[in-house]
């Protein structure tokens, strides 16, 4: 079986499971999901280092204690979450060397915070104000997950493209030879007038404000894809793992969520 029809057979199961989640899944089995999900990111950071497994039980417990008592401000994580991948980001670009060092040392209390994030996020995905006041189901704001997964699915597909027919200069070779400056052009601006496209003729309002956040998002996404890229690299790996046949690991396709989810929920969530 060839590289693409791995690729293909994947995207296609992948595509049947998410929707029958969508249209048939209850609020549990959303966050069982969700949970599933965080914990096997995390199995899978700690085998790219060959870490200990005892963080998992450790991860399961903490934020089963931090869900089950509510007692994270998902506005505020949010708020810090983004702040710390900001950090991380520039640090890649600015201070590479000085980054392996840190991830090297702190490799697992990194790999906890951005799961633990991630999960927490997530599973708090509905308004701000109502998370303050009432209690709401995960299930009544399932639209927002199909919002995000088609937004970074756009993103990942626009940019593959032009990188493959318009991709010449490389924007960080040490890091990840294979992604162009042509290819994040793209994927930017088609990806840009795919959901201008998608808005209007569904005639939903939308602002300049709106626009700022997507382009922010977009950026974070290709970001975040370029980071789990130089984890890789730290550790001489080509995929996380090999559960989705043509695409690696669930951290291969993840990658671009980590640093969006957060600026997501502060954009439609507050």
């Amino acid at each position: 079986m060839t590289e693409i029809v791995k690729r293909t057979f994947t995207i296609f199961l992948l595509f049947l499971f998410l929707s029958f989640l969508y249209l048939f899944g209850n609020n549990t089995a959303f966050i069982l999901f969700i949970s599933l999900v965080s914990i096997y990111s995390l199995y899978e950071w700690t085998s790219i280092s060959s870490k200990h497994i005892i963080f998992l039980p450790t991860f399961i417990f903490l934020n089963s204690l931090l869900y089950y008592f509510d007692i994270i401000n998902t506005y505020y994580l949010s708020i810090i979450t983004l702040l710390v991948w900001l950090l991380l980001i520039c640090s890649m670009i600015l201070l590479s060397n000085h980054l392996k060092t840190f991830i090297r040392k702190y490799y697992m209390i990194l790999g906890l915070y951005i799961f633990s994030s991630f999960f927490l996020i997530l599973i708090n995905m509905y308004p701000h104000d109502v998370t303050m006041s009432s209690y709401s189901y995960l299930i009544d704001n399932k639209h927002y997950f199909l919002f995000i997964i088609i937004l970074i699915s756009s993103i990942d597909i626009f940019s593959y493209i032009s990188g493959k027919v318009f991709g010449k200069n490389k924007i960080i070779p040490s890091i990840s030879p294979n992604k162009t400056l042509e290819g994040y052009l793209g994927g930017y601006s088609f990806t840009i007038l795919f959901f201008i496209l998608f808005i209007n003729i569904n005639n939903l309002v939308w602002t300049y404000l709106d626009l700022l956040y997507l382009t922010i998002i977009i950026l974070l996404a290709f970001f975040g894809d370029l980071f789990m890229s130089f984890i890789k690299r730290i550790y001489d790996i080509k995929n996380t793992s090999n559960v989705l046949p043509g695409h690696g690991g669930i951290l291969d396709r993840l990658d671009s969520y980590f640093p969006t989810i957060p600026l997501f929920y502060l954009w439609l969530m507050t």
